[in-house]
């Protein structure tokens, strides 16, 4: 019986161990890509791509779920040839993460038209032919999506719409640049950094036992409910409390 409690043990204490062990590994990996642009350039040639189009997901269906297909460098150089449009628009990709084998991940928005990005915005109906799929709104989607697809699309949307709306220097007014992993952006005239934001929410499931309360709005999809959830209104100087905090604690 102790034999067999031991071996047990053992064998917890190494699934524990080697999952601890790929999380660093990837996220030293995902550091080095977002701190050495050399180095993300190069992971780009073995990478895997996901497209939107106004932050919309291409998504294919299969058996009642969406699937998010995924291309190689090569191949999404075709496709931007094949529309006329120059391979140089996949610097406005964005990382947003790697396998355990470190292939990374990467996301490109081919929708966004802005007179600041390299190219023009391509045409929705035209692409979702060639691509075999369909750019649909994530939110509509999300649950026929598996755990991971339905993660790393978040991820990625967050991070092109933060890129779309802080082009801008709100110092110098200036247009700001990309790092090529898309981590920050860096205004030219001053040097300062911006890092994407994080704004803290808080979700809510009200219940009196055996039923909870679910609320939904206009732009749901329909039959879709949500618990109640808002976005937390902190002072500005709490956070240096909280970090203050810590630093004592520890």
């Amino acid at each position: 019986m102790f034999l067999y409690c031991g071996i047990a043990c053992r064998r917890k204490f190494f699934w524990c161990y080697r999952l601890l062990s790929t999380y660093v590994t990837k996220t030293r990996y995902l550091f080095e890509l977002k701190e050495d642009d050399d180095a993300c350039k190069k992971a780009q040639q073995t990478g895997a791509f996901y497209l939107f189009h106004g932050l919309a997901p291409l998504l294919q269906t299969s058996a009642h779920q969406y699937l998010a297909p995924r291309h190689s460098l090569l191949e999404l150089e075709r496709l931007l040839g094949k529309f006329g449009q120059d391979a140089q628009r996949i610097e406005d990709s964005v990382l947003i993460g790697c396998s355990e084998q470190q292939e990374a991940w990467f996301a490109l928005d081919l929708g966004l038209d802005s007179s600041f990005s390299i190219s023009a915005s391509l045409h929705k109906p035209e692409m979702e032919t060639e691509l075999k799929g369909s750019f649909i709104e994530l939110r509509k989607a999300l649950f026929q999506l598996n755990a991971r697809d339905a993660s790393m699309l978040s991820t990625a949307q967050a991070l092109l719409r933060w890129h779309d709306a802080h082009q801008f220097c709100s110092r110098s007014g200036q247009p700001t640049k990309k790092n090529v992993a898309g981590s920050k952006r860096v205004c030219p005239s001053n040097n300062i950094i911006y890092y994407p934001q994080m704004a803290p929410v808080v979700i809510t499931l009200v219940s009196d036992g055996t039923r909870c309360l679910l609320a939904r709005q206009s732009s749901f999809p329909k039959g879709m409910y949500s618990a109640l959830a808002g976005f937390c209104d902190i002072d500005p100087g709490e956070l240096e409390r909280i970090r203050d905090s810590c630093l004592v604690q520890s």
